[in-house]
């Protein structure tokens, strides 16, 4: 599971470092035409849009506030789509791992079965081999307490079949108690893939948030201009 998490990693790696380089050619090229725009004298470029100049005082209108919004959102997208190796290697783990949770949970249950079986068919023979009214009271005292610990042992194994039967089929917090041991299980043994997939689901959560604060701004843009046209169609109307 490791060594394949490691390969996933590396191939992601790998497409990163290319979409790096496309995008260093690609300041390149801007830097390029922006350099051509000087004016013979060498002096300031008349305009450069990878690095644009403030005036002292300015303040960003509604367009540059839309405009980071939008390079920002598409920054998130694109962290996503460089953590697809995370989330495949994150589930292809848990699948594995919550399989042989249940695997392991079932052989317990079988174990406790059988146990539980042998141990009733012990007491019946015991109980058929039960001391008579003419036996000695030592020998009835020896049974009863064999007897005794039989039946602790028969209860013992019902509890625990009954604690086996509650991870199985029980509920925890968010999912079934058995895919929380297993999930709890994964993590421990693979902490890096488990904070990159943290990493990668509040990059997710962000995404989300932003792309909802955006449609809302929108819709209040439509609904502002909506307003306006309204407003000037009135004012235009003779009296």
């Amino acid at each position: 599971m490791k060594t394949h998490w490691k390969e996933l990693r590396q191939g992601g790696n790998q497409q990163k470092a290319k979409q790096e380089q496309v995008a260093q050619e690609a300041a390149a090229r801007k830097a390029s035409r922006s350099g051509s725009m000087q004016p013979a004298g060498g002096g300031q470029a008349v305009f450069d849009d990878s690095n644009p100049v403030r005036m002292p005082g300015f303040r960003p209108g509604p367009a540059d506030d839309s405009l980071e919004a939008a390079q920002s959102l598409e920054r998130e997208q694109q962290a996503l789509l460089e953590a697809a190796p995370v989330e495949q290697a994150y589930q292809e783990g848990l699948e594995l791992h919550i399989r042989a949770k249940h695997d392991q949970v079932q052989r317990v249950e079988d174990r406790l079965e059988g146990l539980i079986d042998r141990q009733q068919a012990r007491l019946q023979q015991m109980q058929a081999k039960a001391p008579g009214f003419l036996a000695l009271p030592s020998v009835k005292r020896a049974w009863n307490t064999q007897k005794g610990q039989q039946q602790a042992r028969l209860q013992t194994l019902h509890y625990r079949l009954e604690s086996v039967r509650e991870i199985k089929e029980g509920m925890g917090v968010h999912s079934p108690r058995v895919e929380e041991l297993a999930t709890r299980k994964m993590r421990a043994e693979n902490p890096e893939l488990a904070a990159d997939w943290d990493a990668m689901r509040e990059a997710a959560r962000r995404h989300q948030v932003m792309a909802r604060q955006q449609e809302k701004e929108r819709e209040q843009k439509q609904t502002q201009e909506r307003s306006r046209s309204q407003t000037l169609g009135l004012q235009g109307r003779p009296t």
